[in-house]
């Protein structure tokens, strides 16, 4: 059996209903996303490839594009289960399916032989 839970921290295709929803934010449509979580609203995802560019000087003048600034900036958002089609998931793809958080050993390891 599969649940949900265990999407967390793998790699999933994502069709969306409404591709327009997200163009803002620079998703330009369906595609794989890195998985965060979900909740009542929908699924947290790993934002791909979010840049910040800086093309204003400190007066409010537009940079010459050699010294326009470009940021790439770690940041997540929500796809809610409205927009969602559906959903694919790929068991033991290497690259796509990675161990659950809920599978990891943390601890301490006893050597019986000290």
């Amino acid at each position: 059996m599969f649940t949900s839970q265990e999407i967390i921290g793998d790699i999933i295709y994502i069709c969306l209903k409404d591709k327009e929803k997200y163009k803002d934010i620079g998703i330009l449509g369906d595609g794989h996303f890195y998985i965060l979580g979900y909740d009542n609203f929908g699924i947290w995802v790993k934002h791909p490839n979010l840049i910040l560019s800086t093309n204003l000087d400190s007066n409010g003048k537009p940079l010459p594009p050699k010294d326009i600034i470009h940021e790439k900036i770690e940041s997540n958002f929500l796809i809610t289960w409205d927009n969602i089609n559906t959903l694919m998931h790929y068991p033991d793809r290497e690259g796509f399916d990675f161990p659950s958080e809920f599978n990891k050993k943390y601890g301490f390891k006893i050597d019986k032989n000290d």
